[in-house]
């Protein structure tokens, strides 16, 4: 699982906001769900609402690069 470092860095990138909140929002469920948190808030449509509540238009691109950032460490682990 990507670092919160690692998302506000491709957020960064990408907007020029490291949108922070945005993704403490998104992964607020680690917390009581371990590894299993992304049943929670890791869909494009969640992402996006979370993103906008928090950081406006980049937090909507932040938060659906975070599922996408997500989406492809877990996938590139599984086939290491």
């Amino acid at each position: 699982m990507p670092s919160r470092e690692v998302h506000r860095l491709i957020s960064k990138i990408i907007t020029g906001y490291d949108c922070d909140k945005t993704h403490a929002a998104i992964d607020l469920p680690f917390r009581y769900l371990g590894r299993e948190h992304r049943i929670l808030f890791h869909d494009p449509v969640s992402a996006a609402v979370i993103g906008y509540l928090c950081d406006r238009e980049q937090g909507v691109v932040s938060g659906i690069a975070h599922i996408v950032t997500d989406y492809i460490v877990s996938k590139l682990r599984k086939s290491i």
